[in-house]
């Protein structure tokens, strides 16, 4: 342990960097900013990366190609490349700007032949491209959104859509003429990210030759997420507006902030932050971490004060004005700042919300069964799932993180005598949720957890949660989770037995990140393969974000039966909570298990400094290899490495690896030859 003086104040910095696996690292007390470690990492850049981020150049952003044409259209092209439209009434042009964006367009206009109308439509998914928009209100016709109807006089005009006209997520803009008119410099102000000047300056990064998947997949998901953090005053505004669409309302109490998705709901959901707040650090470091801790105080400020509980979603949604609750969410709430204290490190961001987190936690030990000890859902709100209720394995699974995570930091992060008798009853909690969570869940003869104890359906949620957050009782019980979780599979992913006709990206997320909890890296990378290829390169989808959902044959008929009435305009094609893989590649392949791989270089930004990691692996005689890792943290840090290799000779400087041995800060060159 380092200690050091900055302004005359005492402080600690703590990491603890492994090879082939991931661990948390305290030390009490903290008295300033830091209380952990990480697992992965680099922000240099040689940058033979940077061709696969999608993050638009500049703010002010123009369409790259035209998509289609019909009637009377013409299209001229300057030396510049700005194109100059001329469109007689009833002919159309589509525009692609290549990648998703989002935010107000402009334009330049003659109408030469007196006061002219045309129409504005905005779309995702390459198969929605339309006269009228896809859809932010979800009905069966498909057609909730319409267009945005323009009409400019005589003469020479430059018109931008109005603000509250906001348009968050589209790659694709129709004009469709009713007069006679010429268009030209026709941009997206880009309106995520606010006061990032440099979108593609990225603080993370991940980089392998081997796999072009992979990359594409890191990066879609970080760009995912920049396109999911918002300005403040973009949320839905409700009552909503039919036909149309307005994006004014509040989103939350400060910005930026880290909402679901670019289109819709632009809204605070627990659920999704639970994995779009780590991506959003990864990527983007301290902005990415401001974006997140914006969306948690949204759900201090709205904490029911007299139960604990945390909001089902944020403010500007109609599940908010309506009152819905849901357990499974509360619960993601506690681990997204559980894990958003990790990340920052910030002690007094800590202690000045203890008393929420607290009280959010005592709202789960209320909730235990006193006989069973496991929490009966009576809030069964969620993703979107069906079924629940009982003693659901996903709801407790979660439950279950929350208290032991922080147990653990309690117990490490304060001397103070309440501080450990929380810390003591919340380990306490947490092991007897764990001992009735495998005796009632547990079935051994499909080798899964039963949704509750009535029911002999076995969720891919419950299970993925309970493999990623260490419910199993062994590692032979884990691995036949991850085994039994294939079953579930498709060429395009697992179909959720807890709704039907679907693929959850969400869900299939925390199942990659689970196969790579239970030592099983290939098959997380299998289904990164499958799910993500199909995300990527479906020609449904926008080929740089990720969407939020499809069905079980891959269409946009997501939830369909469930909520969104067979639109498949309404899907959202643009959703953080998809990100799940750029963790699992930071974390785990970066992080260093030998997964097929040749050579990988990864890193991240954190309030300590820069933790970067390049590997390679070379020759393969006789089914041996060589391993070369060369490490960086921050200076103040100290940590220990872990090889998950049997090999000939290792060596940490140049000299014999011990597993005693604590490391200090700074570069370190790890050397093993002959390894299996």
């Amino acid at each position: 342990m380092l200690r050091s003086s900055e302004d005359g104040k005492s402080y600690k910095r703590i990491a603890f960097f492994l090879i082939g696996d991931a661990r948390y690292l305290y030390d009490p007390p903290i008295e300033r900013d830091f209380f952990l470690l990480c697992r992965s990492a680099v922000a240099t850049y040689s940058k033979p990366w940077e061709s696969y981020i999608y993050s638009p150049p500049s703010r002010n952003v123009k369409p790259v190609s035209v998509h289609s044409v019909s009637g009377h259209a013409a299209v001229d092209q300057d030396v510049e490349g700005d194109r100059r439209i001329f469109l007689k009434p009833g002919s159309q042009i589509s525009l692609d700007f290549g990648v998703e964006v989002g935010g107000w367009v402009s334009l330049n206009a003659d109408a030469t032949a007196g006061p002219t109308q045309f129409s504005l439509a905005f779309a995702e998914s390459p198969s929605l491209v339309r006269s009228i928009s896809d859809d932010t209100g979800a009905v069966t016709t498909q057609d909730y959104d319409q267009a945005l109807n323009v009409s400019l006089p005589l003469g020479s005009s430059f018109y931008t859509v109005p603000r509250e006209r906001f348009r968050g997520g589209f790659r694709f803009l129709t004009i469709h003429a009713f007069g006679m008119v010429t268009l030209w410099n026709i941009t997206c102000e880009v309106g995520f990210a606010p006061g990032v000047e440099d979108l593609r300056n990225y603080s993370g990064s991940f980089y392998t030759p081997d796999d072009g998947l992979l990359m594409r997949t890191w990066y879609a998901g970080a760009y995912t997420v920049q396109t999911n953090i918002a300005p403040r005053d973009t949320g839905r505004f409700l009552p909503q507006v039919k036909p149309g669409w307005a994006y004014n309302a509040s989103l939350g109490v400060a910005a930026p902030v880290l909402l679901d998705g670019a289109k819709r709901d632009r809204a605070v959901w627990p659920g999704d932050i639970g994995i779009q707040g780590t991506t959003a650090f990864l990527a983007f470091g301290e902005y990415g971490l401001t974006a997140f801790g914006n969306a948690l105080e949204t759900l201090f400020y709205y904490q029911n004060r007299s139960t604990g509980r945390f909001p089902f979603a944020g403010p500007d949604t109609a599940s908010f004005r309506s009152g819905s609750q849901s357990d499974t969410y509360h619960a993601w709430s506690l681990i997204s700042m559980f894990n958003y204290a990790i990340f920052s490190g910030n002690s007094t961001w800590l202690t000045e919300h203890w008393s929420n987190i607290t009280k959010g936690i005592d709202f789960i030990l209320a909730a235990l069964d006193d006989s069973e000890y496991l929490h009966n859902q009576t809030a069964p709100n969620d993703w979107g799932r069906q079924g629940g209720g009982g003693y659901n394995s996903a709801l407790n699974a979660l439950d279950y993180h929350a208290l032991v995570s922080f147990s653990q930091l309690a117990s490490t992060w304060s001397s103070n005598a309440t501080v450990a008798s929380q810390a003591a009853q919340w380990h306490t909690a947490a092991e007897r949720l764990k001992e009735s969570y495998n005796t009632i869940l547990w079935s051994s003869e499909a080798s899964l957890y039963r949704d509750n104890q009535s029911t002999a359906l076995m969720p891919q949620d419950g299970n993925a949660l309970a493999l990623l957050y260490n419910l199993t009782d062994s590692e032979r019980q884990a691995s036949s989770i991850s085994a039994s979780l294939t079953r579930f599979w498709t060429p395009i992913g697992p179909i959720t037995s807890e709704l039907p006709d679907t693929i959850s990206p969400f869900v299939s997320s925390i199942e990659v990140l689970a196969h790579f909890a239970a030592n099983e890296p290939s098959r997380g990378l299998e289904l990164v393969r499958r799910t993500w290829s199909y995300l990527l390169d479906s020609p449904l989808m926008t080929g740089s974000t990720l969407a939020e959902g499809i069905t079980a044959n891959g269409s946009l008929y997501y939830r369909g039966n469930a909520g969104y009435n067979h639109d498949a305009a309404y899907t959202s094609l643009s959703h953080g909570w998809s990100s799940g893989p750029t963790q699992a590649l930071s974390f785990k392949v970066a992080g260093l298990e030998i997964v097929g791989l040749r050579s990988v270089t990864s890193g991240f930004d954190s309030p300590m400094g820069t933790f970067s990691v390049e590997w390679t692996i070379s020759g393969a005689a006789e089914d041996t290899f060589d391993f070369e890792a060369t490490l960086t943290t921050p200076s103040g840090t100290t940590g220990s490495m872990r090889l998950p290799l049997i090999c000939k000779s290792v060596l940490l400087n140049e000299k014999p690896l011990e597993a005693t041995d604590t490391l200090e800060g700074g570069s370190q060159t790890l050397r093993s030859t002959s390894c299996f």
